[in-house]
């Protein structure tokens, strides 16, 4: 199951970040390091806490399990691109404290794997083990949610509208963004989005950004409706995290309905959706089935979104 998958402050490493190993996965053989976490170890800069960074060879077309296991503290796996960009998360798929990612590698390269804890102060021996599936058929989660009802959720508040149950919408075209007001990533659909709700809203479309509580996660954030900046803060609840919703869309003109969901249902719901990264859409019909699954932000991930958007939206 994933845990707050929301994937990404910015995505980038910090540049005084160590190489724990450098390893090749091309071969198909398995890739085995055992680990330590330790108070002197650089911080990640998602998580807060003690992290080490392997950089792995990887093979387009290819594509291979990634595990850290661990019975000392609760692990957390990041998978970014050589550039920093993150591609996948993972906290608890690998069951109990551990965590694991499976990923289909787009293009030759070296990739990041970041061997992290999901809390500060998660310190302790792991295990990181890489290894190539080319010789099974890999299904992609998202895939197996294509053409079958979209699973429930049910928000907890709701900015421009109604903390509505995703199956109350049923006989809408809805288009899901899973997001958070902390990855710049998100941002970059902003006027997407708002341009879509703006044209299709009369044709039975229904855009959510759906969201969760950071205070239920103990990261509050405080947010500047001025200069449109986040700053951490010691303490929060969830009075604070809705004042933050409603400023944060007003600086960026959202009119499109904006949901949080508790942790619960949060956990519940990334984990239905196989949320492994942020930005996530997903397209559900008049009938309350799951049409399409895109990750990203970048222009062709979009314009192949708004091609699939308007073929739906066609259907009647």
């Amino acid at each position: 199951m994933v845990r707050y998958a929301a994937v990404a402050l910015l995505a980038l490493l910090p540049a005084a970040v160590a190489v724990a190993q450098v390893a090749d996965a091309t071969t198909g053989k398995e890739i085995k390091f055992a680990g330590k976490l330790t108070a002197n170890d650089t911080l990640d800069k998602k998580r807060n806490a003690a992290s080490k960074v392997y950089v792995v060879r990887m093979k387009a077309g290819s594509a291979y399990t990634i595990d850290m296991v661990s019975s000392q503290f609760d692990s957390y796996l990041r998978l970014e691109d050589k550039g920093g960009k993150e591609l996948a998360e993972d906290d608890d798929s690998g069951g109990m404290l551990n965590a694991q990612i499976v990923f289909a590698c787009p293009r030759d390269g070296e990739y990041h794997v970041i061997c992290t804890a999901y809390a500060a102060g998660g310190i302790g021996d792991y295990t990181l083990t890489v290894k190539s599936r080319k010789e099974e058929k890999v299904i992609s989660a998202h895939s197996l949610l294509i053409g079958k009802a979209a699973p429930d959720f049910q928000a907890d508040f709701a900015v421009n509208g109604k903390a509505v149950k995703l199956s109350d919408l049923k006989g809408k075209v809805v288009l899901v963004e899973f997001w958070t007001v902390r990855d710049a990533a998100c941002a970059a659909t902003f006027p997407r989005l708002r341009a879509w709700h703006k044209a299709h809203k009369g044709d039975g479309l229904e855009v959510l950004g759906v969201t969760y509580y950071l205070s239920d996660i103990n990261q509050p954030q405080g947010f500047d409706a001025k200069t449109g900046t986040l700053r951490s803060l010691p303490a929060g609840n969830r009075e604070g995290d809705r004042t933050l919703l409603r400023d944060f869309a007003a600086y960026h003109k959202l009119d499109y309905p904006l949901l949080a969901l508790t942790k619960e249902e949060a956990l519940k719901a990334y984990d239905a959706y196989a949320v492994n990264g942020i930005p996530q859409t997903v397209l559900i019909d008049r009938k309350g089935v799951v049409r399409t699954v895109r990750v990203g932000e970048d222009e062709r991930t979009l314009a192949a979104l708004e091609g699939e958007l308007k073929k739906v939206l066609a259907e009647k």
